[in-house]
């Protein structure tokens, strides 16, 4: 049945070849998608919210990642491997050492930390990043890891490499489960599909690095047994939802048709045949609408290019209990937070918040008392005028 459909759609992907008009190429704008069900794009906008914001670090490099810990502490993590603490009393301390054995060098090295679900017991982190090489190999090594946070919060300790996989994004669950994302780009199109890969997946694995029994793919003759999804871009931000302990996910799109999806076991979310997104000279890709792909919960055309999502579950914030936050990275469409109103598994109304910055928002936490946290990406672009550190706000409401 795998190879049927992936022979349908490699069918599919040449009926859709771009065709570019003899006076130059398609406006990318045009034509937008057709949503397979009201409300799955184009919210209408929610009341303004009425905000402001502290500083309360500066001066990273690549963020990377928020961590709330049970104690209302936040790790901050930058790609070059640097973890900080911000404490629930604004100290500020790092970085932490005893850091897996990542790779030496420039550029983004850590991709993700999460904290193990069941922290306050066992005081775990996740770490996916680009791991040191033996001597002679070019290629950089992707794995991930787990350790133990030192009760002073200055070192990780008992570090376990749990597997050779290329992580974007990780969660932990209650019983004792890490989701894994990976990415898998149009250059990429045909490992996307094979199941022997680990290109354009969520993989699933047990806090030890072993393979869960119940995985949809265990057991079976040439198939990777980490899979639990299929058909994915790049997934930038994971969350389990505490209500119905299922892995939600914001993921990029290409020239539009970012989405939010509920990722659920043995299904296929299309990617790269089936996408409301477009090639970057505007030209088709494939349908939105496919028998047997899942559909995402919402999208959104053009691009905004999501990343980091947090559930806000208290009530600091009037009104937010159980909207999604979600950061914005693009530069044509705007640089901002996104506030997603919910109501179960339907985007009701979307809001729009620290437009006046038009900073890159990377990630975003909430702790347990209620602080929201929201971390703003370095640039360093002197052609274009924008040359900032990465920061932390804190959101405070008014």
């Amino acid at each position: 049945m795998f190879l049927h459909k992936f022979y349908c759609f490699a069918v599919l992907a040449s009926m859709v070849n771009p065709i570019i008009a003899a006076d130059g190429p398609p406006d990318p704008f045009a034509n937008p998608p057709s949503a397979a069900f009201a409300g799955q794009t184009a919210a209408p906008q929610a009341s303004q919210s009425n905000i402001s914001t502290d500083l309360v670090l500066s001066g990273l490099q690549g963020s990377r990642a928020l961590v709330s810990l049970p104690d209302n502490n936040i790790l901050v993590a930058e790609g070059s491997g640097t973890i900080q603490v911000i404490h629930s009393n604004g100290a500020i301390t790092g970085p932490i050492g005893g850091m897996p054995p990542l790779r030496a060098g420039e550029g983004r090295i850590l991709m993700d930390i999460a904290a193990d679900a069941n922290f306050a017991q066992t005081r775990r982190l996740f770490f996916a990043y680009e791991a040191e090489t033996p001597a002679g190999v070019e290629q950089p090594i992707q794995q991930v890891a787990s350790g133990i946070l030192s009760r002073d919060m200055t070192r990780f300790e008992s570090i376990q490499v749990l597997g050779n996989y290329p992580g974007r994004r990780l969660a932990s669950t209650a019983d004792g489960k890490l989701f894994i994302t990976t990415t898998g780009y149009l250059e990429q199109r045909p490992e996307v599909m094979d199941l022997t890969t680990y290109t354009g997946k969520v993989l699933r694995i047990n806090a030890d690095g072993s393979i869960p029994e119940d995985n949809p793919y265990q057991g079976r003759a040439n198939i990777k047994p980490e899979i639990y999804a299929i058909g994915h871009r790049d997934q930038d931000g994971i969350i389990i939802h505490p209500d119905t302990s299922e892995l939600w996910s914001i993921e990029h799109g290409p020239f539009g048709g970012d989405e939010l999806n509920v990722v659920r076991a043995g299904l296929d979310y299309g990617w790269p045949y089936i996408t409301y997104g477009k090639n970057y000279d505007g030209t088709e890709i494939g349908p939105s609408q496919w028998d047997g792909v899942t559909q995402p919960l919402y999208y959104w055309f053009p691009s905004l290019a999501p990343s980091g999502l947090a559930l806000i579950q208290q009530e600091t914030f009037p009104d937010w209990q159980g909207s999604l936050l979600v950061g914005s990275l693009s530069p044509p469409q705007g640089r901002f937070l996104i506030r997603l109103v919910m109501d179960g598994e339907r985007v009701v109304a979307e809001e729009h918040l620290l437009v006046e910055l038009d900073r890159r928002v990377r990630d975003i936490a909430e702790t347990p008392d209620g602080s929201i946290y929201v971390l703003l990406d370095s640039e360093n672009n002197t052609d274009a005028g924008r040359v900032f550190p990465g920061e932390v706000l804190k959101l405070i409401p008014r």
